[in-house]
């Protein structure tokens, strides 16, 4: 039977269960370097691997989610949040290498990140915690939201309306394009501090959504339910997938006309 229940002691044992799938992850991953320093991997070996971060991404958006949720209605009550146990981080011994579940930054890596200094001149594949990520929330795309080349167009008052010249398309700037084994590894990277720190993602997305809400009015479910690509299920947990969409759609309801 799904969970749809909300409160601290559900939340806390989704955590848990997230925590350790992204245990069973490091060990199918691997070490964060050896993977960084891959020229390519197999088509097979590539998708195994992403699968595995898009449902952890996946699962970790959904609870992030319902701790956004909570905040935004605390807010809109008026209310401190309560700290409950959904934002406990909980650090299990793991192996020394990045992947493991272990604080997002050491002191020296702290103290590169405030000079700013080599973290940003270089990139050294054997340090992931010095890795420049980004861990993206991926809200749904605002339907309402009309792109400039379909916007209606004005009809001249006399005569027939001109033809408007073909769109000159900017030549786009040179990107170097990272191999797909760093790609996977910058993810990875980036779901561990995710993991490990989810507070300041459930405040964006607590601040993102109603505004998203207010021109999408679905935003909110469509969000609860989106699971990403290339999706495949986890032996280990077929059920943690299912009982977070079950929890996230319950809170849902929360930033639906909340205004």
């Amino acid at each position: 039977m799904p969970v749809t229940e909300a409160n601290p002691a559900t939340i806390a044992n989704l955590w848990q269960r997230l925590r350790s799938m992204m245990t069973r992850a490091s060990v199918l991953v691997g070490a964060l370097p050896a993977l960084a320093a891959l020229a390519s991997l197999t088509r097979a070996r590539r998708r195994e691997i992403a699968c595995f971060i898009t449902r952890l991404e996946a699962i970790a958006r959904k609870l992030i989610f319902v701790a956004a949720a909570e905040l935004h209605r605390a807010e809109r009550d008026g209310a401190k949040p309560t700290r409950g146990p959904l934002l406990e981080i909980v650090t299990p011994a793991l192996p020394s290498w990045s992947a493991g579940l272990r604080p997002a930054f050491s002191a020296e890596a702290k103290s590169q990140c405030a000079s700013g200094g080599a973290r940003a001149k270089s990139f050294d594949p054997t340090q992931p915690e010095t890795w420049r990520v980004r861990f993206s929330l991926a809200p749904p795309r605002d339907e309402a939201a009309v792109p400039e080349s379909r916007a209606p167009r004005i009809r001249a008052l006399w005569g027939p309306t001109p033809a408007l010249p073909p769109p000159q398309r900017a030549p786009s700037p040179h990107r170097d394009i990272a191999p797909a084994p760093l790609r996977l590894a910058l993810r990875f990277e980036a779901l561990r501090r995710v993991i490990a720190d989810p507070a300041p993602y459930a405040r964006r997305l607590a601040r993102l959504l109603p505004r998203l809400c207010r021109r999408f009015p679905s935003a909110a479910e469509r969000y609860a339910v989106a699971i990403g690509r290339p999706y495949a299920g986890d032996e280990g947990d077929p059920r943690l997938m299912l009982e977070a969409i079950a929890l996230a759609l319950a809170a849902a309801a929360l930033f639906v006309n909340s205004s």
